[in-house]
């Protein structure tokens, strides 16, 4: 069996650290990132003073990958919760990882929460963010829907099929009639596949301007609520 990408990266994983030991690790970067800073500061450094920047590069370096490892699976677990047409899983863990790096280094361990609650909320903005930027950069592309192409397709709504279904159960988003069934066909919301703009234009009789603009209203209302309740997730 031929591991993925994410399965590769699962298996550098450790167990969550114990806040005691989450602590201790963070108080030691933060001295071996000053020692770094002090000893690269010395205009014309010894051999000596040489080897200890080397030696405190190094335990940044080590300290850094604990931390990293330890907080793989739940990059990993919040990135799985995403879904979108042409980005993999591959691309959401990566964007995961480089999120987790910049969230170590902003982290201040004197304020007392864990790291793993603090870093759930950048990870969900973080993953919303991408997939809008992805949409906008893909925008006017042909897509292939049941190899059908569509031209100029709405962005997708892209999010955790349960908390979408939620959504749009409880009409949380504030859609109209006409933008609920629309979102519910053109996503496949408890269908086997979604429908396309040219299905749905066939089946209601509208034009494809028309459920261009209406799918564009309804997704907006929908992702101020999604990103709202992802805003909202604790560990």
């Amino acid at each position: 069996m031929t591991l993925t990408n994410t399965q590769l990266i699962l298996s550098e994983a450790t167990g969550l650290l114990t806040r005691n030991k989450e602590q201790l690790l963070f108080e030691a970067l933060r001295g071996a990132k000053i020692c770094v800073t002090e000893l690269e500061k010395i205009p014309a450094r010894t051999l000596n003073e040489n080897s200890q920047l080397w030696a405190a590069k190094q335990r940044v370096k080590r300290y850094r990958e604990q931390i990293v490892k330890a907080n793989l699976p739940l990059v990993i677990r919040v990135a799985k919760r995403f879904v979108s047409p042409g980005i993999t899983e591959e691309q959401f863990v990566s964007e995961g990882l480089m999120k987790l790096l910049q969230c170590i280094a902003a982290f201040d361990v004197d304020r007392g929460y864990k790291f793993s609650t603090y870093l759930q909320r950048p990870l969900y903005r973080h993953f919303y963010r991408f997939i809008q930027k992805e949409a906008r950069r893909n925008s006017g592309r042909v897509w292939q829907v049941d190899g059908t192409e569509t031209v100029d397709t709405p962005e997708p709504m892209n999010t955790d099929v349960v908390d979408l279904q939620d959504v749009l159960e409880k009409n949380t988003a504030g859609l109209d009639a006409m933008e609920h069934t629309m979102v519910v066909h053109f996503y496949g919301i408890n269908k086997s596949s979604p429908m396309t703009l040219r299905e749905l234009s066939t089946h209601f009789g509208f034009s494809q301007g028309r459920l261009k603009k209406t799918l564009a209203r309804a997704t907006e209302k929908l992702r101020s609520v999604l990103i709202e309740r992802a805003e909202d997730v604790v560990e």
